[in-house]
């Protein structure tokens, strides 16, 4: 099967802080379930809607500041359900700040070294 990904994803576990660009606007946590330099799988306490738009911090380990990106939602569905049902969502990345773009990119530039040398 061929793989249609425009980019390779890794599977590691962030904290990623997003508020809902909607009113009202509130602050929740969540934790990637992988990254790329397209988009995340977000894993969240509640639904997000397809098409809702997203202001992310993403906590990259041994960097000063979380990286500041804006993404939309594009699919979303329930991981679990029962006292504390769990969701998980697809992220698109439409933009990430500018200070914040080369942190991020090495990041992933650091999985990908680490994956490709443990070839």
């Amino acid at each position: 099967m061929r793989e249609k990904r425009k980019f390779i994803r890794f599977d590691i576990s962030l904290k990623t802080d997003y508020v809902l660009q909607r009113d009202p606007k509130v602050e929740r946590t969540g934790v990637t379930r992988d990254v790329s330099a397209g988009g995340i799988q977000l894993l969240t306490e509640e639904s997000l809607n397809v098409g809702d738009k997203l202001e992310l911090k993403c906590f990259i380990p041994e960097a000063l500041n979380p990286a500041h990106l804006n993404g939309i939602v594009l699919w979303s569905k329930i991981v679990s359900t029962g006292k504390k049902p769990s969701y998980s969502a697809g992220i698109e990345f439409k933009d990430i700040e500018e200070d914040n773009k080369n942190t991020f990119l090495k990041f992933l530039c650091e999985l990908m070294y680490r994956k490709i040398g443990k070839k």
